[in-house]
Protein backbone atom coordinates (compact mmCIF):
# COMPACT_ATOMS: atom_id res chain seq x y z
CA UNK A 1 0.00 0.00 0.00
CA UNK A 2 1.49 3.11 -1.01
CA UNK A 3 1.86 6.01 1.84
CA UNK A 4 -1.13 7.97 0.40
CA UNK A 5 -3.11 4.89 0.39
CA UNK A 6 -2.27 3.87 4.51
CA UNK A 7 -3.19 7.74 5.12
CA UNK A 8 -6.12 7.12 3.25
CA UNK A 9 -6.87 3.97 5.24
CA UNK A 10 -5.97 5.69 8.66
CA UNK A 11 -8.40 8.31 8.45
CA UNK A 12 -11.08 6.07 7.09
CA UNK A 13 -10.32 3.90 10.13
CA UNK A 14 -10.08 6.99 12.89
CA UNK A 15 -14.01 7.82 11.42
CA UNK A 16 -14.95 4.55 11.98
CA UNK A 17 -13.61 4.94 15.47
CA UNK A 18 -15.53 7.85 16.17
CA UNK A 19 -18.78 6.92 14.98
CA UNK A 20 -18.57 3.76 16.89
CA UNK A 21 -18.29 5.88 20.08
CA UNK A 22 -21.00 8.05 18.98
CA UNK A 23 -23.28 4.56 19.17
CA UNK A 24 -22.17 3.79 22.69
CA UNK A 25 -21.74 5.05 25.95
CA UNK A 26 -18.62 5.58 27.96
CA UNK A 27 -18.39 4.04 32.00
CA UNK A 28 -22.26 3.16 31.63
CA UNK A 29 -23.67 3.75 34.67
CA UNK A 30 -26.99 1.59 34.28
CA UNK A 31 -25.25 -1.78 34.45
CA UNK A 32 -26.69 -4.38 36.50
CA UNK A 33 -24.90 -6.82 39.00
CA UNK A 34 -24.48 -10.48 36.83
CA UNK A 35 -26.03 -13.98 38.50
CA UNK A 36 -23.25 -15.89 39.70
CA UNK A 37 -23.99 -18.16 37.06
CA UNK A 38 -26.93 -19.71 35.00
CA UNK A 39 -29.64 -21.24 37.12
CA UNK A 40 -28.46 -24.77 36.72
CA UNK A 41 -24.71 -24.32 37.35
CA UNK A 42 -21.84 -22.36 34.63
CA UNK A 43 -18.42 -23.41 34.23
CA UNK A 44 -15.44 -21.58 32.06
CA UNK A 45 -11.70 -21.69 31.85
CA UNK A 46 -10.22 -18.02 31.67
CA UNK A 47 -6.85 -17.18 30.78
CA UNK A 48 -4.38 -16.17 33.70
CA UNK A 49 -1.25 -13.58 33.41
CA UNK A 50 -0.79 -9.89 34.14
CA UNK A 51 -2.01 -7.32 31.93
CA UNK A 52 0.76 -7.40 28.74
CA UNK A 53 0.35 -11.37 28.35
CA UNK A 54 -3.26 -10.89 28.58
CA UNK A 55 -3.31 -8.65 25.89
CA UNK A 56 -1.58 -10.73 23.71
CA UNK A 57 -3.72 -13.85 24.29
CA UNK A 58 -7.48 -12.59 24.49
CA UNK A 59 -8.12 -11.85 21.28
CA UNK A 60 -7.57 -15.63 20.20
CA UNK A 61 -8.08 -17.04 23.48
CA UNK A 62 -11.12 -18.38 22.93
CA UNK A 63 -13.06 -19.92 26.24
CA UNK A 64 -15.80 -22.34 25.76
CA UNK A 65 -18.42 -21.78 28.71
CA UNK A 66 -21.13 -24.27 29.89
CA UNK A 67 -24.44 -23.41 31.09
CA UNK A 68 -26.85 -25.72 32.48
CA UNK A 69 -30.58 -23.99 32.43
CA UNK A 70 -33.59 -26.23 33.20
CA UNK A 71 -36.61 -25.25 31.32
CA UNK A 72 -39.99 -26.31 32.32
CA UNK A 73 -41.72 -28.70 29.97
CA UNK A 74 -38.81 -29.56 27.97
CA UNK A 75 -39.42 -33.11 26.84
CA UNK A 76 -35.86 -34.14 26.75
CA UNK A 77 -32.02 -32.64 27.11
CA UNK A 78 -30.68 -30.16 24.36
CA UNK A 79 -27.34 -28.85 24.17
CA UNK A 80 -27.57 -25.45 22.10
CA UNK A 81 -24.07 -24.33 20.91
CA UNK A 82 -24.68 -20.35 21.33
CA UNK A 83 -22.12 -18.38 18.44
CA UNK A 84 -21.97 -14.37 18.78
CA UNK A 85 -20.34 -11.21 17.37
CA UNK A 86 -18.12 -12.89 15.49
CA UNK A 87 -17.53 -9.75 13.42
CA UNK A 88 -16.17 -11.82 10.34
CA UNK A 89 -14.21 -9.49 7.74
CA UNK A 90 -11.84 -11.14 5.39
CA UNK A 91 -10.42 -14.82 5.64
CA UNK A 92 -7.20 -14.91 7.93
CA UNK A 93 -5.67 -17.09 10.25
CA UNK A 94 -7.21 -16.03 13.21
CA UNK A 95 -10.38 -16.83 12.00
CA UNK A 96 -9.31 -20.18 10.37
CA UNK A 97 -8.15 -20.92 13.81
CA UNK A 98 -11.79 -20.17 15.22
CA UNK A 99 -13.76 -22.09 12.76
CA UNK A 100 -11.28 -25.07 13.74
CA UNK A 101 -12.59 -24.94 17.12
CA UNK A 102 -16.16 -24.48 16.40
CA UNK A 103 -16.30 -27.45 14.15
CA UNK A 104 -14.95 -29.66 16.94
CA UNK A 105 -18.21 -28.74 19.22
CA UNK A 106 -20.84 -31.03 19.70
CA UNK A 107 -24.33 -29.95 20.00
CA UNK A 108 -27.86 -30.62 19.06
CA UNK A 109 -28.54 -27.23 17.29
CA UNK A 110 -26.53 -23.81 16.43
CA UNK A 111 -27.68 -20.34 17.56
CA UNK A 112 -25.91 -17.00 15.79
CA UNK A 113 -27.45 -14.10 17.69
CA UNK A 114 -26.19 -11.45 14.92
CA UNK A 115 -23.21 -9.69 14.15
CA UNK A 116 -21.79 -12.78 12.33
CA UNK A 117 -20.49 -10.13 9.76
CA UNK A 118 -19.33 -6.50 9.13
CA UNK A 119 -19.15 -3.54 7.21
CA UNK A 120 -16.37 -4.84 4.40
CA UNK A 121 -17.30 -8.50 5.22
CA UNK A 122 -16.65 -10.79 2.15
CA UNK A 123 -18.48 -13.68 0.41
CA UNK A 124 -14.99 -16.04 1.15
CA UNK A 125 -14.58 -15.49 4.77
CA UNK A 126 -18.59 -16.51 5.30
CA UNK A 127 -18.09 -18.94 3.48
CA UNK A 128 -15.84 -20.31 5.23
CA UNK A 129 -17.33 -19.63 8.99
CA UNK A 130 -20.80 -21.26 7.83
CA UNK A 131 -19.17 -24.17 6.52
CA UNK A 132 -17.70 -25.13 9.47
CA UNK A 133 -20.70 -24.91 11.91
CA UNK A 134 -21.14 -28.65 13.47
CA UNK A 135 -23.47 -30.89 12.12
CA UNK A 136 -27.05 -30.35 14.51
CA UNK A 137 -29.69 -32.89 14.53
CA UNK A 138 -32.59 -29.99 15.31
CA UNK A 139 -30.73 -27.27 12.99
CA UNK A 140 -28.88 -24.19 12.80
CA UNK A 141 -30.58 -20.63 13.17
CA UNK A 142 -29.58 -16.99 12.94
CA UNK A 143 -30.77 -13.58 13.69
CA UNK A 144 -30.14 -10.49 12.38
CA UNK A 145 -27.64 -7.80 14.36
CA UNK A 146 -27.11 -4.52 14.43
CA UNK A 147 -23.72 -5.30 11.90
CA UNK A 148 -26.05 -7.21 9.36
CA UNK A 149 -28.24 -4.08 8.96
CA UNK A 150 -25.61 -1.64 9.04
CA UNK A 151 -22.51 -3.51 7.17
CA UNK A 152 -23.93 -4.60 3.89
CA UNK A 153 -25.91 -7.76 4.90
CA UNK A 154 -29.56 -6.63 4.79
CA UNK A 155 -32.18 -9.13 4.70
CA UNK A 156 -32.41 -10.08 1.14
CA UNK A 157 -28.60 -10.33 1.14
CA UNK A 158 -27.94 -12.32 4.16
CA UNK A 159 -30.49 -14.68 3.97
CA UNK A 160 -29.08 -16.26 1.29
CA UNK A 161 -25.85 -16.76 2.01
CA UNK A 162 -27.01 -18.34 5.18
CA UNK A 163 -29.33 -20.48 3.61
CA UNK A 164 -27.15 -22.12 1.30
CA UNK A 165 -25.67 -23.63 4.18
CA UNK A 166 -28.90 -24.92 6.17
CA UNK A 167 -29.05 -22.14 8.54
CA UNK A 168 -32.80 -20.49 9.14
CA UNK A 169 -32.80 -16.75 9.28
CA UNK A 170 -35.38 -15.98 11.79
CA UNK A 171 -37.39 -12.68 11.78
CA UNK A 172 -39.64 -12.14 14.79
CA UNK A 173 -41.04 -15.64 14.23
CA UNK A 174 -40.58 -18.85 15.78
CA UNK A 175 -40.24 -22.26 15.08
CA UNK A 176 -41.26 -25.99 16.81
CA UNK A 177 -38.12 -27.99 17.31
CA UNK A 178 -39.72 -31.09 18.77
CA UNK A 179 -38.51 -31.13 22.37
CA UNK A 180 -38.36 -27.28 22.14
CA UNK A 181 -39.61 -24.05 21.12
CA UNK A 182 -37.27 -21.50 19.65
CA UNK A 183 -37.87 -18.20 18.33
CA UNK A 184 -35.95 -14.92 17.18
CA UNK A 185 -36.40 -11.36 16.97
CA UNK A 186 -34.75 -8.19 14.59
CA UNK A 187 -32.09 -6.31 16.57
CA UNK A 188 -33.63 -3.45 19.02
CA UNK A 189 -30.75 -1.02 17.98
CA UNK A 190 -31.00 -1.31 13.95
CA UNK A 191 -34.12 -2.91 13.31
CA UNK A 192 -37.91 -2.73 14.11
CA UNK A 193 -38.70 -5.27 16.21
CA UNK A 194 -42.08 -6.99 16.67
CA UNK A 195 -41.87 -8.79 20.34
CA UNK A 196 -45.44 -9.97 20.21
CA UNK A 197 -45.34 -11.26 16.59
CA UNK A 198 -42.15 -13.03 17.66
CA UNK A 199 -43.53 -14.94 20.41
CA UNK A 200 -47.18 -15.63 19.20
CA UNK A 201 -46.14 -18.89 17.91
CA UNK A 202 -44.49 -20.31 20.93
CA UNK A 203 -46.79 -22.40 23.53
CA UNK A 204 -48.06 -20.84 27.26
CA UNK A 205 -47.73 -24.12 28.69
CA UNK A 206 -43.91 -24.68 28.73
CA UNK A 207 -40.77 -22.96 28.40
CA UNK A 208 -38.79 -21.43 25.52
CA UNK A 209 -35.63 -20.13 24.57
CA UNK A 210 -35.90 -16.42 22.30
CA UNK A 211 -32.86 -14.74 20.64
CA UNK A 212 -32.12 -11.56 20.44
CA UNK A 213 -29.00 -9.48 19.53
CA UNK A 214 -29.32 -6.03 21.59
CA UNK A 215 -29.96 -7.33 25.77
CA UNK A 216 -31.81 -4.30 26.12
CA UNK A 217 -34.78 -5.69 24.54
CA UNK A 218 -35.07 -8.47 26.93
CA UNK A 219 -37.68 -6.84 29.52
CA UNK A 220 -40.15 -6.64 26.50
CA UNK A 221 -39.12 -10.19 25.89
CA UNK A 222 -39.45 -11.61 29.53
CA UNK A 223 -42.49 -13.63 30.71
CA UNK A 224 -43.66 -17.09 32.28
CA UNK A 225 -43.25 -19.05 29.17
CA UNK A 226 -39.83 -17.72 27.83
CA UNK A 227 -37.42 -19.63 30.24
CA UNK A 228 -33.94 -18.50 28.25
CA UNK A 229 -33.23 -15.68 25.99
CA UNK A 230 -29.42 -15.56 24.33
CA UNK A 231 -27.92 -11.95 23.20
CA UNK A 232 -24.97 -10.77 22.64
CA UNK A 233 -24.00 -6.98 20.97
CA UNK A 234 -21.96 -5.86 24.19
CA UNK A 235 -18.77 -7.83 23.42
CA UNK A 236 -19.05 -7.82 27.42
CA UNK A 237 -17.77 -4.48 27.54
CA UNK A 238 -14.44 -6.02 25.25
CA UNK A 239 -12.19 -4.25 27.71
CA UNK A 240 -12.71 -4.38 31.10
CA UNK A 241 -10.68 -2.66 34.08
CA UNK A 242 -10.73 -5.14 37.45
CA UNK A 243 -13.07 -3.36 40.11
CA UNK A 244 -14.41 -0.86 37.30
CA UNK A 245 -16.04 -3.09 34.61
CA UNK A 246 -16.42 -2.41 30.97
CA UNK A 247 -15.56 1.56 30.41
CA UNK A 248 -17.54 1.47 27.13
CA UNK A 249 -20.43 -0.27 25.57
CA UNK A 250 -23.03 0.34 22.82
CA UNK A 251 -26.32 1.51 22.51
CA UNK A 252 -29.30 -0.52 23.63
CA UNK A 253 -27.05 -2.93 25.83
CA UNK A 254 -28.53 -1.08 28.48
CA UNK A 255 -28.13 -2.60 32.08
CA UNK A 256 -26.92 -6.30 30.67
CA UNK A 257 -23.11 -6.16 29.82
CA UNK A 258 -22.16 -9.75 30.40
CA UNK A 259 -23.35 -13.27 31.74
CA UNK A 260 -26.58 -13.69 33.38
CA UNK A 261 -29.79 -11.90 34.52
CA UNK A 262 -32.92 -12.77 35.33
CA UNK A 263 -36.34 -11.62 35.17
CA UNK A 264 -39.56 -13.16 37.12
CA UNK A 265 -39.30 -16.79 35.21
CA UNK A 266 -37.22 -15.59 32.72
CA UNK A 267 -33.09 -15.57 32.08
CA UNK A 268 -31.11 -13.48 29.90
CA UNK A 269 -27.83 -14.65 28.76
CA UNK A 270 -25.52 -12.18 26.91
CA UNK A 271 -22.04 -13.65 25.40
CA UNK A 272 -18.79 -11.89 25.70
CA UNK A 273 -18.77 -13.11 21.87
CA UNK A 274 -16.11 -13.67 19.70
CA UNK A 275 -14.78 -11.03 17.11
CA UNK A 276 -14.20 -7.41 18.39
CA UNK A 277 -15.11 -3.67 17.06
CA UNK A 278 -13.47 -0.38 16.92
CA UNK A 279 -10.11 -1.97 17.21
CA UNK A 280 -8.75 -5.50 17.81
CA UNK A 281 -8.14 -5.36 21.40
CA UNK A 282 -9.84 -7.39 24.15
CA UNK A 283 -8.62 -7.18 28.70
CA UNK A 284 -9.95 -9.09 31.04
CA UNK A 285 -12.94 -10.11 28.79
CA UNK A 286 -11.85 -13.39 26.57
CA UNK A 287 -13.77 -14.29 23.34
CA UNK A 288 -16.49 -16.66 24.00
CA UNK A 289 -18.00 -20.30 22.64
CA UNK A 290 -21.20 -21.11 24.91
CA UNK A 291 -22.82 -23.97 24.96
CA UNK A 292 -26.11 -24.36 26.77
CA UNK A 293 -27.31 -27.63 28.12
CA UNK A 294 -31.21 -27.40 28.43
CA UNK A 295 -32.21 -29.94 31.02
CA UNK A 296 -35.87 -31.33 32.04
CA UNK A 297 -36.49 -29.28 35.40
CA UNK A 298 -35.79 -32.19 38.27
CA UNK A 299 -39.06 -32.96 39.82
Amino acid sequence: MSQTGRIRHGLRYARGISKAFERGEWFPGRVRTPLAGAPGGSGETLPTGGPLRRLRQELDWVTHSTHVVPLRGLSRPVRLLHLTDIHVRGVDPWLERLCARIADCRCDAVVLTGDVVTRGWTRDAADLLLSSLPAAELGHFAIMGNWEHWGDAPVEVWEPVLARHGVRLLRDESVDLGPLHLAGTDDLLSGEPDVARALAGLPTDRQSVVLTHSPGLFPAIARPHVGLVLAGHSHGGQFRIPGLGALFVPRATDAYVAGWYAQDDSHLFVSRGLGWSIAPVRLWCPPEIAEHRLVPPRS
